[in-house]
Parts: C-alpha cells; sequence; structure tokens
C-alpha cells in the first residue's frame, strides 16, 4: 500500500474515533476503514453517551368523546431521534392543554408550555390523567380527558424523554402550526325527575324536584301559568340556581297554575357555548283557592293599667289556629288576617262579652281610656273566615290571666306573680306561650261529668306538654246539678246518683290518672284546686268521707333516685283535706329516728314534697302522715 495513502486513511480512522469520542452514538469502524488498518488489528465498536433527544411526534390530534371528554392521539417517536438506525423506546410523555393556541400568543412555543396546563394536575371538575408509558416507535398512542368544559376549544402539546433526561422538540403541529383544535362535546341535560307542586297557605306554591345528573347543570328553570288556557303561552320563567331543587312562590292570587321545571347547562355569556336546555318535566296543576279557616289567637297577652286606664299588647298571629304558617306571617294578606278586635266584660263568667276596638295587623297594643278594676280583657284575631278563639283573659283589677273553659264558667287562673311566660317579654314571640283551653265530650260517661284541658305553646307553635307555672294557680271546675239534686254530666243530660260533696278532680300526669281531690263551693257549684300543672282534668263521682282522707294512692313514687335527671328526684303525698286541717308529715328511718320533717307544699295545694338531700343514704323509710286525729304509714324506698 502507497504510504501516503495509507497516512490518509489512519488519518480518517483517528477522526472518526474522536467523533465517537465526542458522544455522537453507538459506532461500528466501516469495512472500509478496517481495511486500511494494519494486517491483525481488530474492528473497534464504540458506545458513547447518548446525544440524541427523541424524535418529535408529528401527528397529535384530538377527538370529542362523551360530554366534557377529550381523545388524545399520536404516534410513539423513536427515542434517538432516528439516528442510529434502529428503533428506541422513549421513556415518558409530558401532555399539556389551553384554550388558546401556540398561534393565539405569537407562536411562541416556551410561553404557551408556561401557561397552559399539565394533563397530570388538572383542577375539578376535570380529572387528572396521567399519561400512559410510551410504546415502541410507530406504535398508536392514546389519552383520554374527562371533566373538561363542555363548549370549550381545547388545544394540545406533547412533548417525550428519553432515559437519561433528553427531551424532544414539542410536537409538531405546536411547533409550526396548524395546531389541532378540538370543540368539547356539550349535551343537552336530562330533565329533572320527581317534580312536584303543592298549596302552601293561601297565596304560595312550593316546587320541588330531583336535580338531573348532568355536572354542568347552571340552573333550573320554573314555567308558570296562570292564565286560561293555561298552556303557557303567556305565562312567565322563574330561575334558581343549580344548588336548588326548590322554589317557593309567594304573593300569589286564587288561580289555577300549571308548572314544568327545565334544566339549564353552562354557556354564554358567563362560560363558553351555548347553554342548552333540558326537555320539561310533566306538567304539575295546582288549584289556589281561598281557605275559609281561621286565625290563630293571640297570645303574650299583657296588661299594664294606670288611673282609669288599661293597656293590652300582644304578639302578632302569623299562623291559622291548626298550625300551618300564613304565606308570609310577616305580612299577612287580608284573606288569612285582617285585624284584632278587642272585648270587654265586667264579669269573667257568662260576661256578656262586647267589642271595643278593631285595630289593624299592624297594630299590637290597645289602650282602654275608661278602664276600671272590675273590667276584663281578651283579644281575637279576625278574617273574612270569622273570629279566631279568644285569648287568655286579662283582669284590670288582679291583673291575672285566666283560661277560660268554653262553658263560659270552668277556668285556669294563672296569678300575676307567675304572669311571665304568659305575657313574654320585649316583644319576642319564643318567650312567650299560647294558652288554650278546650272541653273533652268525648271523655264523659261512668264517674266522669266533666273533661278539660288545658295547653301551652312556646312561641305559639312548639307544643310544651310538661309546662307547668312557677307558683300556684287556681282551677276552677263547674258542675251542673239536675232536677233531683243530682249531678249531670255536661253535654250528656243524664243524672248521676251522687251529690257535691262526692265530687273530686283527677288529673292526668301522662301515664296514670291521680286523684287531686278539691275543695266545693255549693254556692258557685264548682269544685276548685290550687296546682301548677296544665294539661288534662276531670270531675268525677267519688266517696270522699267529708274529712281528712290519705291512701296509698297519694304517693307519687315508692321509689326515689335522686340523680337529678328529673324523673323520681322526689316525693310527693297528696290527701284529701276539704276542712283545711293542720297536716304533719314525717320521713323516719327504720330505726325510727326522724329525717325530715315539716314538709314543703308540692305541686297542688293539698300535698306536700319531699327531696332526699345528698347525705341522706340509700334504703327503706318510713312516713308518717297525721291529721284530724288520724295516721297513716307507708315505706319508701331511696335508691342511690
Amino acid at each position: 500500500m502507497d504510504p501516503s495513502s495509507a497516512s490518509r486513511r489512519l488519518r480518517r480512522i483517528t477522526a472518526f474515533l474522536r467523533a465517537a469520542a465526542a458522544g455522537l452514538c453507538l459506532a461500528v469502524l466501516p469495512a472500509e476503514l478496517a481495511s486500511a488498518a494494519p494486517s491483525g488489528s481488530l474492528t473497534v465498536t464504540i458506545i458513547p453517551r447518548d446525544g440524541w433527544p427523541p424524535a418529535p411526534v408529528t401527528d397529535l390530534t384530538g377527538l370529542p368523546g362523551g360530554e366534557g371528554q377529550l381523545l388524545l392521539q399520536w404516534t410513539a417517536p423513536d427515542s434517538n431521534n432516528n439516528q442510529t438506525g434502529s428503533s428506541t423506546t422513549a421513556a415518558g410523555y409530558a401532555l399539556r392543554i389551553a384554550t388558546f393556541s401556540v398561534a393565539s400568543i405569537g407562536g411562541s412555543t416556551t410561553a404557551w408550555w408556561s401557561q397552559a396546563k399539565d394533563v397530570r394536575t388538572l383542577a375539578p371538575p376535570a380529572a387528572p390523567a396521567s399519561p400512559p408509558v410510551p410504546s415502541f416507535p410507530g406504535t398508536s398512542e392514546s389519552l383520554l380527558l374527562t371533566g373538561l368544559e363542555p363548549g370549550t376549544t381545547v388545544y394540545a402539546a406533547l412533548v417525550s424523554s428519553d432515559t437519561i433526561g433528553n427531551v424532544s422538540d414539542i410536537d409538531v403541529l405546536a411547533l409550526s402550526g396548524p395546531q389541532d383544535p378540538t370543540l368539547i362535546y356539550d349535551a343537552v341535560p336530562a330533565a329533572p325527575t320527581a317534580a312536584t307542586a303543592a298549596a302552601s297557605g293561601t297565596s304560595s306554591i312550593v316546587v320541588s324536584w330531583t336535580a338531573t345528573t348532568a355536572y354542568d347543570v347552571w340552573t333550573y328553570n320554573v314555567y308558570v301559568d296562570s292564565t286560561a288556557p293555561n298552556d303557557f303561552a303567556d305565562g312567565y320563567v322563574l330561575s334558581v340556581a343549580s344548588t336548588s331543587t326548590s322554589l317557593t312562590m309567594v304573593g300569589l292570587s286564587a288561580s289555577t297554575y300549571t308548572i314544568r321545571v327545565t334544566a339549564v347547562d353552562k354557556g354564554a355569556p358567563t362560560y363558553p357555548g351555548t347553554p342548552l336546555e333540558s326537555a320539561f318535566t310533566p306538567t304539575l296543576t295546582v288549584f289556589l283557592v281561598p281557605v275559609a279557616r281561621l286565625a290563630q289567637a293571640p297570645f303574650g297577652i299583657a296588661l299594664t293599667t294606670g288611673a282609669g286606664t288599661a293597656t293590652l299588647s300582644w304578639m302578632p298571629v302569623t299562623r291559622f289556629f291548626d298550625g300551618v304558617d300564613f304565606s308570609t306571617p310577616a305580612a299577612p294578606s287580608t284573606i288569612e288576617l285582617s285585624g284584632y278586635q278587642v272585648f270587654r266584660s265586667s264579669s269573667l263568667v257568662l260576661g256578656g262579652w262586647t267589642s271595643q276596638a278593631t285595630v289593624s295587623t299592624a297594630t299590637l297594643q290597645w289602650i282602654d281610656l275608661a278602664s276600671g278594676s272590675s273590667y276584663y280583657y281578651y283579644v281575637a284575631a279576625q278574617n273574612p273566615s270569622g273570629l279566631s278563639e279568644r285569648s287568655v283573659v286579662r283582669a284590670a283589677g288582679s291583673q291575672s290571666a285566666y283560661a277560660l273553659v268554653p262553658d263560659e264558667h270552668s277556668y285556669l287562673e294563672i296569678r300575676v306573680a307567675n304572669i311571665s311566660p304568659i305575657e313574654g317579654s320585649g316583644g319576642v314571640p319564643m318567650t312567650a306561650y299560647l294558652v288554650e283551653s278546650s272541653s273533652r265530650a268525648q271523655d264523659l260517661g261512668g264517674r266522669v261529668v266533666k273533661s278539660v284541658e288545658f295547653t301551652a305553646k312556646q312561641g305559639g307553635t312548639i307544643l310544651a306538654p310538661n309546662f307547668a307555672i312557677a307558683g300556684m294557680g287556681r282551677l276552677k271546675l263547674r258542675y251542673e246539678l239536675g232536677a233531683g239534686g243530682g249531678v249531670v254530666a255536661a253535654g250528656a243530660g243524664l243524672g248521676v246518683p251522687a251529690t257535691p260533696a262526692n265530687l273530686g278532680v283527677y288529673w292526668f300526669n301522662g301515664s296514670a290518672w291521680v286523684q287531686m281531690y278539691g275543695t266545693l263551693d255549693p254556692l258557685d257549684q264548682t269544685l276548685n284546686l290550687e296546682t301548677k300543672y296544665f294539661g288534662r282534668y276531670q270531675l268525677r263521682t267519688v266517696e270522699r268521707t267529708g274529712g281528712f282522707a290519705f291512701d296509698q294512692a297519694g304517693v307519687s313514687n315508692r321509689f326515689v333516685t335522686p340523680n337529678g335527671d328529673g324523673k323520681n328526684d322526689a316525693v310527693v303525698f297528696t290527701f284529701d283535706n276539704p276542712r283545711d286541717s293542720s297536716v304533719s308529715i314525717r320521713i323516719l328511718d327504720r330505726r325510727g329516728v326522724v329525717i325530715a320533717s315539716d314538709l314543703v307544699q308540692g305541686p297542688i295545694s293539698n300535698s306536700r314534697v319531699w327531696t332526699p338531700g345528698a347525705a341522706i343514704p340509700g334504703g327503706v323509710y318510713i312516713y308518717m302522715i297525721t291529721a284530724e286525729g288520724h295516721t297513716y304509714t307507708g315505706t319508701i324506698v331511696l335508691l342511690k
């Protein structure tokens, strides 16, 4: 071989090795160079550091899927940009999307990439998505994105990387265009289900429905038509937020209303795309007509008196007698409440009441400028259906309040010292109690000659079954006599073979009837009882001795559990004491040592109560009741 030629080939080999050492790729000494090497030499193979990033993707495209979905597709690139003569799989992908294109921000792919959202960190309702692990070059790849805003145009871009961190150029369509836009599919939402509409009061309608399942619902439209032929041609539309599933329409007039509901999804002008509306729910029909019913009786009746004056005030009436609220309680219609009437009488029983004034619904006070200590007052609410039941009666003289029974003679008196829950305070309805009284004709028969009930409702709405006044009130129950002198059951017209001396008061404690006895007033034909209790009372024929009497039925509970839970913390002894004789009650232990005496008055005048102290140990104790020369004993058990 010519020495000069051999020298040139040696220089070529040296240059190739230097290039390989510079990191161009896996290198194999070409045969033409290897043949120029001295005889006996080896072919040299060099594996330098990888210098080629993956090839950019050339065909990234997007297709709309279901509502809010975007399907991205592309072909897997070669990890070495097709420089090595053999295909190599890339290591990973990075995908970003935006609602603007690279071209719209001046063609800067760097700026676009920094502003776009990585699909792995999409915020709800969009769901984060992980790009697939790259497949062998030439394989079709895809990624489904969900929860995107329907009606939005989305642009995507992609880069890939190899195992040592080389990153490809951004995909070809994002780099040089046209970058592929995809309009996210927006479906018409499903109609709401289970729609109902019903009258509430005399001038309001409540419409409700079950929410639709579409995730991009923006509002619900409620279509209303109250003009014949009720075909929605001349109706109106009310819209509520998608978070609501009901609508209350108030201030409506009497008419026939047809109603239907639709769901509307997001769209212009607040969101991209067109707002799409669902089909209608089935048409609902509501007949709104004036309801003929009375208002609730006024409550919170307060009374102040001055020189020849009496001022009454009360809480506003906001509902009907059956507890249904007015359509707008703070501003009732005249059909619901048209005003208040104030009545006055010079007698509490069989009073001959006369109306003194009618005031507006906004007026909650009336002043009698010609009052006197002999006058009694009550207030009634009125509407076109008539007058409500009367309020409690207030006495100008004693300032007591009376829950007068319909017989116009029986009543429960709440004395002025305990008047606070009857009046309330500060014009706040929940501080006052509505007191209602009624006769219970259904209870009459056998030994029962009269049955009445007194109830209390806090704020006029919340029934308070355990309500009791702080101090003693007076219960007066009237009885009637037949031609033969026997007691007549009210409303029954049958003579009961008994005398007034053999009448007794019973009270229902929630689980059993308890005999309360009472004091006879033969001139007034009433049985009277000092009591704190509201609830049901009956006047019954009984066998009474005419003097002091006690039996074990007068012990409220034989087992006392003074743990502060309000149940059986004390024991009450009730007895018959028509002569108002002196009564001594002592509690002794089994050794005869007196533990307690001079017991305080219980919940009625003819009762005493023992509340064991914390220092008294549990065990069996003896009670000893002495009156009119008689002694009654028995045992009670203290459980601790």
